[in-house]
Formats: structure tokens, C-alpha cells, sequence
């Protein structure tokens, strides 16, 4: 449909605005403060009379449109010199979703292109990659598999996609009569054009595609089952707009100078400015009060610090000296001694890159290295070309579910673990790097931990979490209070200044108590030290998904382990064994019994994705994967990726936060989600079909993100994009029903005047996301008697803290 309404139009007579406080008084009082975290300031005061002549102030939002601006990765993990080897390639998406909001009290909607509106993007400040940004374009494979690496279209960034195909267009049309030879393969028949993505997007900017109801921007590809061939992939979920797999930097056009090798530490801006315009059904920008109708949002990405230990004086480098490996020296010998402009940064780069191929070849038996050669100014790995690590290891986030990958070219690819798996693994059993209270420092020390602030990339600031060696400098103190990159110092759960309601369950209290609450001593302490990356990743999360078999998800109406008590949960996950449940399931230490944070990779057995059975014809036949009939099929036989990435194994708001802060219902992106089961956050709508991402924006860098001040605050792109919508100017957390509803003086909207919802903001807050995606048909007179006022009063008081 055209128009999607956020409430279903009713009227509310001038008389009624007058009387909701009475109204909301009727029934007890609430035990919790009913105000709002914000004032009105910046909102535009209306005065209303009734006939009696008695006013009541309302307030409109501030802007006649919203345009909210989102990722679908927590941050992009990627390499920009992908002439050596490739682990995930390049891919940064700009996801929005248009609001016309509700001056006046009219109903807010949200905006299609049924509206005769467009949106155009682009990226400030950075409008180009190839070149002296990123080697990947000119960095030449053979894409079609004749042993030359010369043809046209023998790019590495053709390479890397061509498991993925359509047939004839990216709504999922698979026509009756396919085969093999009617696929358009990506970099094959639809070559990647330079700086651009996988669907031809460009970083200099163009109309972003709006997805309907069902999704958008689906590809297919092939599963490991003979028999289950064209597996749809639903890449953008419904009713978003985006531009898909940017192939995105972290350096600004205006800071490049000079060539990839004078890139140094203090050059990375990984919190970009994604602009996106709203523009009318001429292309021409929407002017509003004499501006043009603009917003700006977050697309987070960086470089892994592989460097930091692979090189120079870092552990991996010394055990490769050990060991006798020479060839990463040369390779750091070569750089510094032909190139005068080439960084010690980039130098090390490029020794990193030939240490991790050189300790693959020695350990796994591999030749990746087979026709290196230390002098060549191009091409230094002959015709083995670079290396992609999906070739062998399946991939989920690349959409390869095969190994080997078809297609794969330089050298015998074979099938290894999953991508997610090895690396983790591999890295949990070499450097667990334990802090004082012993969770690992190698999420922080691995992923991306540059600040937005030039400052703060030096390798003096006291936050980062290794020296430039890679040692760990927090071991006798607390990982979480180290900073910088995707997480750390930057997400709402490691934010020490959020503040209550947090609308936990049982599971989350218990977190909040003994992990946010407590200090690497095991004290408890005044100030919140959030929750850590292995507090989301672990092997608790996944055993909450699989006990899971769901009627109705937003009310958590079935069998579940989420809405137990804590004592339940340690007597179904760990046996009764409540230390087991701590330092095993819920919060990993490094070298505790069963060795939790090398076996949740090592040990990881996929959820049963489907059941399989045969019909009368002896034909393959797949059933849901609670059928009462068939034999369960595992991730694992379909995809060599498992369900790494996928909702079956990653985290979930419904693992600590109270129905209805939780995720849709899964089963409409399968296999990426499963029927009576949560969807992922990224999928998720509420408030008829606002994305979750829509008002507490994308995972790592949920709203409000940690604010020190303009000079060393992580992510300061975040904090800004989200006072776009403050109401007053400073509250900087879950975009509120001020930047689309006319709202009274307790911040909820005029629709739910005369109810007793409107004297109480937070049972307000529980109303909008337990409404999903039909409930904002009802009438209000339904609405009020579905979710009844005393029903959200306790969730709030409940989850209160």
C-alpha cells in the first residue's frame, strides 16, 4: 500500500485534551516517575481551546519531516588494500525510513514512493574509494576461471560476489523454466562498476530503492544440498529505503593526499556522515520553512587491528621468527626501502598481510605464497592473485553457504570451518588475553578501535586497549573502561551515564546486578560498567533461541526460557550449576572450565534449520523445523557458514529485555530467521512498521552513545544524528513521539488523549512497541482494550531496573 499509517486516524474532541489528566489519575498511582527524560524545549507550543475557553499547551515536532538513517552491521570490519588477501569485502549499506510527521495532530505516515517523493544519498565528504583510498577495483583475479588474471572484468571486486545471482531482477523472480545458464551472476554478468556496490550503487551519491512489504534487494545463491538450489536472500528488510554494499572508507575526500601507502593511524574518520534529501517526484530537493528536507545519519567502518600483533614486534611476529618464517620480514624490508613515502603504518600493513598467508601456508598447508616475490612492484603473488578466505570458509555475511566456493580461482580451494568460526577460534586459543575479572581483551584488541578524533589514534591515548605490539594493557584492570571502535565506549549497554527504566526481564537483572554493576574486583560499584561483547556473544544467547517455539513473539506467548527466573535458567542450561552458569554460559572467562570462549566457536553445532522428509514421488520434501514429522536438518547441511550471523546465533534484545522490547516475529527473511522464533533486531518493526533501527538506531551504537565532550567522544557522529530529533536539545537516547506526534506535556501523543495512557510517558513507551505492524488499524477504543493501561503500567514497573 501506498501509505502506511502509524495509528489509525480517530478524532479526539477539543474537550478531551482537557480531562486525560484526570483520567490518568483514576486508576492507582504508578510506583516510577511518569515524566519524560526530556522538556519541550525545542518543540513548538500550540495552545488548544475547549469551549469553555480553558487552554491546554500541546507541542508539535520540530521538523514537517523525519528521515531516520541506519546500517545493518554493528560496524564493517574491512580491509582497504585488498591486494594480498580479502576476509570480508567491502560493504556499507545507508538504510532510511521517511516519516511525514504530525503538526497540527494530524497522523504521522510513513513515506513511500506512492507519495511522488524520492530520496537521494550520498556520503559527506566522501564520494570516491579507488585509488588512493582503496586497492580493489585494479587489483586483477581470474573471474572466469581460464587461468588468466587479464580479461575484462578480472577484478577482485567482481570476484569476491559471483556466487550471487538473479535471474532478472532483485525482487526474487525465479522464473518456472531456470537453469544454470539464465543466471546473471554478480561480477560476472553484472560486473561491479568502480566505487560501487554489488547492486551498482555509488559512493557520488543517487536515489536510494525503497523495499515493500516483503523486503527488498533479493539475490540467490546455492546451499550445500544438492536438491535446495536458488535460496532467496532477503538483504534489506520492508518498508526501508537504502543503498546496499557501498563499498565505503574511513578516510574523508578531503584529508587524502598523496598515494594508499602515505595512509597513516590518525587518517581514519570511521563514523561517516551519510546525508539522505527528501526530494519531490521531479528529483528536485524538497523545500521545508525554506531548507531543504535533509538528515544526516551514522555509517560506522574500520580496519581490524591485525597489524598490531602480525607485525614488528607484535606475538605473532616473534613465534613467526621463532618458527623460521622470513618472508613477512622482506616484505616490510620492500616497502621501507623503495618507497619514501610509505608510512610505518602502512608498512606493517603489508608485512601483517604476508605473515597471516605465510603462517596459513605453514600450518594448514596451503601455497598462497607459492610464486610470492619479494621485489615485484605489482602483482606480488603472481598468478595465485589475492586471497579470498570464503573461498574455502563459508560465509553467511557474503551470502556463500558453499565450500569450496564455485568459482574459486589461484589456488585448490578446499572445505574448512566457517569464516566466523576459524578466525575466532584460532585467536581464543592463542591470545585469550584475560583482564583482571578474566574477560578476554581480544574483541577490543582484534576489532576496530580508531576514535573519530584524530587525537585519540595515537597510540598514547590511555583508552586504547594494546600498545602498537599488541600487548594488552588492561590485564590487571577492567576491559571495559579501555574504549575506542565499534563498542567499546561508544553503545548505550556500555554507557555509564543511561538511566532507568531498562525494561530488563529476569536475565537482564541478573546481568545489570552482578556484570554492569560490579567492577573487575567482583565489587559493586556506583557507576555502570555496561556489558561486554562476550556478554551477548555466548553460548546462553543461543541456548535461549533454540529452547524457543514461539506463538506469539511480541507477547512471548509459548514455550521459552526468557520470561524464567534465573534459578530456571541455571537448572535448564547449566545443569543446576549456577558458577557454570556465570562463567560458562552467561558472562566466558578465559580458562574456565570447558574453555568457553574457544568452544563457543569450536564446539558450535547450528540450530535444526528445517525437517527433512520425502513425498509420495520419493521427492525431497522440507518442513518447518518444528514439524511433527521429517528428520531435523541443521544449519550445518545447508550452509558451510552454519548460522554464524544469522538469527539463530546472535544475540537478541529478547535475551534480557521484557515482551514487548523484543525483536518480530521470525519466519518472513528464512532462512536468515525461522518461524516461532525472534527475528533479528535489523528485520524488526514496531509501532506498526517502524524499524526498530528507525528510533534507537543500529546494534553497537544503540542510542543514547557514550558522550565525554566533543574531543574524545568515540562516536560523535551518533550523538549528533540523534539530537536531530531531541526535543530539547541535550536528551540524546531512543528518538521519542515528539519527532512525529503533536504530544501533551508528558511527551505522548494527542491520539492517546483521554485515555489514561496520556498522563504517563513510559506506559506510552511499552503501547508503541507492543503495537506491531496490524495494530495500527485499531481503533483507539480496540487499541486501549488489547493493551490495556494496567497491563503496561507493570511492565514498566517490572523492568523498571
Amino acid at each position: 500500500m501506498d501509505k502506511l499509517y502509524l495509528v489509525r486516524t480517530f478524532l479526539v474532541p477539543a474537550a478531551v485534551l482537557l480531562v486525560s489528566a484526570a483520567v490518568a489519575a483514576a486508576g492507582p498511582r504508578p510506583s516510577y516517575d511518569t515524566n519524560p527524560p526530556f522538556t519541550t524545549g525545542l518543540l513548538k507550543p500550540v495552545a488548544i481551546k475547549d469551549a469553555s475557553g480553558r487552554t491546554a499547551t500541546l507541542y508539535d515536532p520540530r521538523d514537517p519531516y523525519a528521515i531516520f538513517i541506519n546500517y545493518e552491521l554493528g560496524m564493517h570490519c574491512v580491509g582497504f588494500d585488498i591486494s594480498y588477501c580479502c576476509v570480508i569485502p567491502p560493504y556499507s549499506s545507508i538504510q532510511a525510513q521517511a516519516v511525514r510527521t504530525g503538526p497540527g495532530g494530524d497522523l504521522p505516515r510513513l513515506l513511500s514512493p506512492g507519495d511522488g517523493l524520492s530520496l537521494y544519498y550520498s556520503v559527506k565528504d566522501n564520494s570516491y574509494s579507488d585509488g588512493n583510498k582503496m586497492q580493489y577495483w585494479q587489483v586483477p583475479k581470474d573471474v572466469n576461471g581460464n587461468g588468466k588474471m587479464d580479461d575484462p572484468g578480472d577484478s577482485f571486486a567482481n570476484y569476491v560476489w559471483t556466487h550471487l545471482f538473479i535471474y532478472m531482477d532483485l525482487e526474487g523472480t525465479l522464473p518456472a523454466g531456470w537453469s544454470e545458464a539464465s543466471r546473471l551472476r554478480v561480477g560476472k554478468q553484472i560486473q561491479v562498476p568502480i566505487d560501487s556496490g554489488p547492486t551498482g550503487k555509488s559512493l557520488t551519491g543517487g536515489s536510494l530503492t525503497y523495499a515493500g512489504s516483503t523486503g527488498g534487494n533479493k539475490v540467490f545463491t546455492d546451499s550445500l544440498i544438492p536438491e535446495v538450489r536458488n535460496i532467496q536472500l532477503t538483504l534489506t528488510a520492508s518498508y526501508l529505503w537504502d543503498a546496499l554494499g557501498l563499498p565505503l572508507t574511513a578516510f574523508n575526500d578531503s584529508r587524502r593526499r598523496g598515494s594508499l601507502r602515505s595512509i597513516s593511524n590518525t587518517d581514519f574518520q570511521p563514523y561517516q556522515y551519510s546525508l539522505v534529501q527528501l526530494r519531490d517526484r521531479n528529483g528536485k530537493p524538497l523545500m521545508e520553512n525554506g531548507k531543504v528536507v535533509e538528515f544526516f545519519g551514522t555509517n560506522p567502518l574500520d580496519l581490524p587491528n591485525c597489524y598490531h600483533c602480525h607485525s614488528r614486534g607484535g606475538l605473532a611476529a616473534k613465534l613467526s621468527r621463532e618458527a623460521g618464517l622470513s618472508l613477512f620480514e622482506k616484505e616490510y624490508a620492500y616497502w621501507k626501502n623503495s618507497y619514501p613515502d610509505i608510512t610505518e603504518f602502512m608498512a606493517r600493513q603489508s608485512e601483517a598481510s604476508i605473515n597471516v598467508l605465510e603462517l596459513h601456508d605453514r600450518h594448514y598447508g596451503t601455497a598462497f605464497l607459492k610464486e610470492y616475490n619479494p621485489d615485484a612492484s605489482s602483482n606480488r603473488l603472481g598468478s595465485v592473485g589475492p586471497v579470498n578466505c570464503a573461498d574455502c570458509h563459508g560465509d553467511n555475511i557474503s551470502g556463500n553457504l558453499q565450500s569450496p566456493r564455485p568459482g574459486a580461482s589461484g589456488y585448490k580451494a578446499v572445505k574448512a570451518r566457517p569464516l566466523a568460526e576459524s578466525v575466532h577460534m584460532t585467536h581464543a586459543a592463542v591470545i585469550p588475553m584475560p583482564d583482571k575479572a578474566g574477560r578476554t581483551q581480544s574483541c577490543q584488541a582484534c576489532h576496530p578501535t580508531h576514535w573519530q578524533q584524530e587525537k585519540m589514534n595515537a597510540s598514547v591515548n590511555q583508552f586504547q586497549v594494546v600498545d602498537d605490539d599488541g600487548n594488552p594493557r588492561f590485564s590487571n584492570a577492567d576491559v571495559r573502561t579501555s574504549g575506542g571502535g565499534c563498542y567499546l565506549r561508544r553503545d548505550a549497554h556500555t554507557n555509564p551515564n543511561v538511566k532507568p527504566p531498562f525494561f530488563l526481564n529476569q536475565i537482564g537483572k541478573w546481568y545489570l546486578k552482578e556484570v554492569s554493576r560490579k567492577d573487575e574486583n567482583g565489587k559493586s560499584v556506583p557507576e555502570l560498567r555496561g556489558l561486554y561483547c562476550t556478554n551477548c556473544h555466548n553460548h546462553l544467547s543461543q541456548e535461549l533461541y533454540r529452547f524457543d517455539e514461539l506463538k506469539d513473539a511480541v507477547a512471548q506467548d509459548g514455550k521459552t526460557l526468557r520470561n524464567k527466573p534465573v534459578k530456571e535458567l541455571i537448572t535448564v542450561v547449566a545443569k543446576g550449576n549456577a558458577i557454570a552458569f556465570k562463567n560458562y554460559f552467561a558472562d566466558p572467562i578465559a580458562g574456565a572450565e570447558g574453555d568457553p570462549l574457544r568452544s563457543y566457536y569450536e564446539n558450535h553445532s547450528g540450530a535444526t534449520l528445517v525437517r527433512a522428509s520425502k513425498d509420495g514421488a520419493g521427492k525431497l520434501k522440507l518442513l518447518p523445523w518444528n514439524a511433527k514429522e521429517g528428520d531435523p536438518v541443521s544449519y550445518d547441511g545447508a550452509s558451510n557458514g552454519k548460522d554464524w550471523w544469522l538469527s539463530a546465533a546472535e544475540p537478541h534484545c529478547a535475551d534480557c529485555h521484557l515482551a514487548p522490547f523484543v525483536e518480530s516475529a521470525g519466519g518472513g527473511y528464512f532462512p536468515i530467521d525461522q518461524p516461532n522464533k525472534y527475528s533479528l533486531y535489523r528485520y524488526s518493526k514496531a509501532h506498526g512498521a517502524i524499524a526498530c533501527q528507525s528510533c534507537h538506531e543500529s546494534v553497537h551504537g544503540l542510542y543514547p552513545v557514550r558522550y565525554e565532550g566533543p574531543e574524545i567522544t568515540v562516536d560523535l557522529t551518533s550523538h549528533e544524528q540523534a539530537l536531530q530529533f531531541s526535543p530539547d536539545g541535550s536528551y540524546a537516547g531512543p528518538v521519542t513521539c515528539a519527532a512525529c506526534h503533536r504530544v501533551n506535556e508528558k511527551g505522548v501523543p494527542v491520539q492517546l488523549q483521554g485515555t489514561e495512557y496520556s498522563g504517563d510517558y513510559w506506559a506510552s513507551v511499552v503501547l508503541l512497541h507492543a503495537m506491531r505492524e496490524a495494530d495500527q488499524r485499531l481503533p483507539v477504543e480496540r487499541l486501549m482494550e488489547k493493551f490495556p493501561y494496567a497491563r503496561s503500567r507493570k511492565i514498566v514497573q517490572d523492568g523498571w531496573e
